[in-house]
């Protein structure tokens, strides 16, 4: 489920769209009833149909529900475009919990950050649901209220996680409905697909590579056995390792199946004996074969790695040697195993337990840390001179998408650049003031000099991943604009600022970050902050900054990057919003604080410098400061010199208030004196005449 916690109230274009759901088409004649919903062409009226054949179901029951999940069997949090099965049925292309086809409907649930634009994006066949709003409908309810003939419910267990298919199968149970796991239905549908358009898109060709030894630390059998360690204490022989970027850290190893993260498409049988790697065929080359010891690998060696076809996982864990196998549960942001995992595996070997490798990944050692500060500076520089371009075409024909493909274009002229760590977002105006609006071709904004503009981006670069977000403006600022980027700025100040016992939750620091906002009664609705890792995804646990957290109370450590992501909503008019990585550092006496990673300019002329404190200019300043220093040489280096002087002009060192009014008072005593002398001057020369 997704995370994203809902404070979405009902709008009056929502309500509009709701009013020509399927759900009120239910109640019309049917002459009134969406003509998609009826089709027998589309992909959603295809499924209909194969719901109730025999050569889709494998079997001579019929299923009056399906359920589509958006994910592949590795839970990733961007599937790839071949694994988009959601997006292929129903047209929504962001995320969302589940559709589910039944008779007489098809609904989507999906997180109410992005309720809004499903609900514009969809066809009128589809139901969109807020997955966040416990006053709604739930899935095993909606469809219990489509009575079927036999009450079977078809979906991938491949595609849904352990916790969630448990739920679901309970849940469908108390309406004695039954779930099946069918996991050839979809995919054999979608590979008939005719129209060109729709037609499935192959798997990439892209072969994996070796990690940079550089910014890797550790050597795969290091790592191997780091996690042996772990399992021991567990009461475990083996675990199976699901995640993309677990199986890429654990192996030193890189890819190019996810969208926005370098990341491989394999499973990893870690035992106390042998390495097992599932993996599709051509996508290990003889160098990376070489350097995972593939070759003349036999059983019971510890120092070699087997390599397999990828689709043997399953039944190799059937009838895996293995007593105990530790099957990874979900996290915040990590989904743990499959459910075709868990079922893959003897009910006597499972044992539930969260990763080893997530707390093991997330600590980076020196060599780690190193590569994120260079991709951070290599990050800075595309972002600088971008800045500088767009400022200077301010007042030219600029749309949001526009703004976008840009900033794409520059982060790829850098050394090192293997991708996007997230999918850009640039926001003007009111859609500034929605905090995960993505321009579509219906939204997309021309950029005025009368609002803010909001970007958000990242970089996957050789030696590590970055995330920033920064607001702009090309006009003149109203008050209210610079009142909420200064109150932004320090949220961003004080988390940063912030020096905290080594044993602090990491969720209890977000009332820290918030306090400047909540002095204002303002509030945003995703964490602060999370865990970012080093070439691999841009979020990770096991760290989440967000007071409505109960059951993540990890505690920050040393090694750690975050992001610090506060935002200010003036929903229907603005939005500010900025965010920075932070290095997590040792403090004296056992305490932790902070040190920006990202060093991007802000914007001068939206900083109202009357509400900061001197403490606050001093950390704002010391921050122009490194920004100066670190990024300045290595833009004249690449003869950078406008885009040199513009963050020269962005960094300019603000004067302290108590220095102002200081030297005011000392300018003021000094006139004073002045005219008083002169005062007496003029007394005694009339005395003596």
């Amino acid at each position: 489920m997704s995370y994203i916690p809902s404070t979405t109230a009902v709008t009056t274009t929502q309500m509009a769209q709701i009013s020509t759901s399927p759900l009120l088409q239910e109640l019309t004649p049917a002459s009134a009833v969406c003509a998609e919903a009826t089709s027998h062409t589309t992909p959603l009226g295809r499924l209909r149909n194969a719901m109730r054949n025999t050569s889709y179901t494998q079997s001579n029951n019929f299923f009056d529900a399906f359920l589509i999940f958006y994910s592949d069997e590795h839970l990733s949090e961007e599937p790839s475009a071949d694994e988009r099965r959601l997006e292929y049925i129903t047209g929504w292309d962001g995320p969302g919990t589940a559709a589910v086809i039944a008779d007489g409907g098809a609904a989507l649930w999906v997180p109410s950050a992005y309720l809004r634009r499903a609900r514009m994006t969809l066809s009128c066949a589809w139901l969109v649901l807020d997955g966040d709003d416990p006053s709604q409908p739930t899935i095993s309810e909606w469809i219990a209220e489509r009575p079927g003939r036999s009450g079977r419910v078809g979906a991938d267990a491949r595609l849904t996680s352990i916790g969630e298919w448990q739920m679901l199968l309970s849940s469908l149970q108390r309406e004695n409905l039954q779930l099946i796991a069918q996991t050839t239905l979809l995919d054999q549908l979608w590979n008939e697909e005719t129209d060109p358009e729709r037609k499935r898109p192959e798997f990439t060709r892209v072969v994996a590579m070796s990690h940079n030894p550089e910014y890797v630390g550790m050597s795969w059998q290091e790592k191997v056995a780091a996690v042996r360690a772990e399992l021991r204490p567990a009461g475990a022989d083996a675990m199976i390792v699901t995640a993309l970027d677990e199986v890429a850290w654990l192996l030193n190893i890189r890819g190019k199946d996810l969208p926005y993260a370098p990341l491989l498409k394999a499973f990893v049988i870690v035992s106390n004996k042998d390495v097992r790697m599932y993996v599709p065929p051509g996508k290990l080359m003889m160098p990376e074969r070489d350097s995972l010891a593939a070759y003349n690998c036999h059983p019971n060696v510890n120092n070699c790695t087997r390599i397999n076809d990828y689709g043997m996982v399953y039944s190799d864990l059937r009838r895996a040697p293995d007593t105990k196998i530790l099957i990874p549960t979900g996290g915040t942001f990590q989904r743990g195993a499959s459910a075709a995992i868990m079922q893959a595996i003897p009910q006597s070997k499972r044992i539930f337990q969260p990763s080893p490798i997530i707390y093991l990944k997330a600590q980076k050692n020196p060599a780690e840390i190193q590569g994120m500060k260079k991709a951070h500076l290599r990050d800075a520089v595309a972002m600088c001179t971008v800045l500088n371009y767009l400022e200077k075409k301010g007042k030219s024909l600029l749309y949001e998408a526009i703004v976008a493909e840009k900033i794409d274009a520059t982060r790829a002229t850098q050394a090192g650049f293997r991708g996007l760590s997230m999918r850009t977002r640039v926001a003007f105006g009111p859609n500034s003031a929605e905090p995960e609006y993505t321009a579509t071709n219906a939204t997309n904004r021309r950029i005025f000099t009368n609002s803010t503009l909001i970007i958000q981006s990242g970089g996957q670069y050789e030696e590590g991943t970055t995330v920033v977000t920064r607001t702009l403006h090309y006009g003149v600022p109203s008050t209210q604009e610079r009142r909420a980027y200064t109150t932004v700025l320090r949220s961003l100040a004080a988390l940063s600022l912030l020096q905290a016992p080594g044993t602090l939750p990491a969720a209890h620091a977000d009332p820290a970050a918030r306090a400047p906002l909540w002095a204002h009664r303002q509030d945003y609705l995703l964490p602060t902050g999370h865990g970012v890792g080093a070439a691999l995804n841009r979020r990770e646990d096991p760290v989440v900054i967000d007071y409505r957290q109960d059951t993540n109370l990890h505690p920050f450590r040393e090694g750690y990057f975050i992001t610090s992501e506060p935002a200010w909503h003036e929903f229907g008019k603005f939005g500010v919003k900025l965010s920075n990585v932070l290095e997590v550092i040792s403090r004296p006496a056992g305490f932790l604080g902070f040190r920006e990673a990202t060093l991007i300019p802000y914007e001068p002329k939206l900083i109202d410098r009357n509400l900061l404190t001197d403490y606050e200019i001093n950390w704002l300043n010391a921050y122009n400061k490194r920004i100066r220093a670190t990024i300045g040489p290595e833009l004249t280096a690449q003869g950078l010199t406008d885009v040199y002087y513009w963050v020269m002009n962005k960094t300019i060192e603000i004067e302290l208030p108590s220095k102002t009014k200081k030297a005011a008072t000392s300018s003021a005593k000094k006139h004073f004196t002045a005219i008083f002398m002169l005062y007496f001057v003029y007394l005694y020369v009339a005395v003596i005449q």
